[in-house]
């Protein structure tokens, strides 16, 4: 990930770079899309096809694909099996060589809104979180509030979604409706995965037990 494999000519390096779905039961493949194909089928065969964080809608048609090097994402349609759309974002840093992007990585972390209507985008290198209109694509970019981005949940009521910001060691919420930042909380040293989780009321009352005098 530090050098540069994603450049011609040695993009084959990198070996294949695929997206599988798998019954989660037996683990059989039930279908494996070669990327590089689909996007050069689409017109965007300058694009890398190695798959970053995803999102999908419920029915799971379409799919939401980060890809390495790529300032935004592609919309994948499952019943028309193709490449339908790709949404560019705002490239901030653009004299920055792909060599130096974190882990290969332009943009890592995307969520959709339980209505399917929004889109949570970590803009990874450039500093940036973008609300995006999932129907047109238009965005609001949030900045300044943080370093590297790395990570997007959406919170168990589908109306929120979770930032880790892995340089500043904080995470933000948004409010998918309103576009707000609606908290921000310290945390540990570089975070990155977030998940939303819940603690049985028995096991905080025995912890603070524990304090009592």
């Amino acid at each position: 990930m530090f050098t540069p494999l994603d450049r011609d000519p040695l993009k084959k390096l990198k070996g294949e770079r695929v997206f599988q779905v798998v019954d989660a039961e037996t683990f059989e493949i039930l279908r494996k899309l070669d990327i590089k194909t689909k996007l050069e089928e689409a017109g965007y065969a300058d694009l890398s096809p190695a798959v970053r964080p995803m999102a999908h809608t419920h029915d799971e048609r379409y799919f939401y694909f980060q890809l390495s090097f790529l300032h935004g994402f592609i919309e994948y349609d499952m019943e028309e099996d193709r490449i339908t759309r790709v949404a560019s974002l705002p490239n901030l840093i653009p004299d920055t060589p792909q060599e130096v992007y974190v882990n290969d990585s332009a943009h890592h972390g995307i969520a959709l809104s339980a209505d399917n209507t929004t889109l949570c985008v970590a803009g990874t290198m450039s500093d940036y979180v973008a609300l995006v209109n999932r129907e047109t694509f238009e965005y609001s970019l949030k900045t300044g509030i943080g370093e590297k981005p790395y990570w997007v949940t959406t919170s168990d009521d589908g109306e929120h979604c979770y930032v880790s910001w892995s340089g500043t060691d904080q995470m933000s919420i948004f409010h998918y409706a309103s576009g707000q930042e609606v908290a921000r909380v310290d945390v540990g040293d570089h975070p990155q995965r977030i998940r939303e989780g819940r603690v049985p009321i028995a096991w905080v009352e025995a912890q603070g037990s524990l304090f009592l005098p």
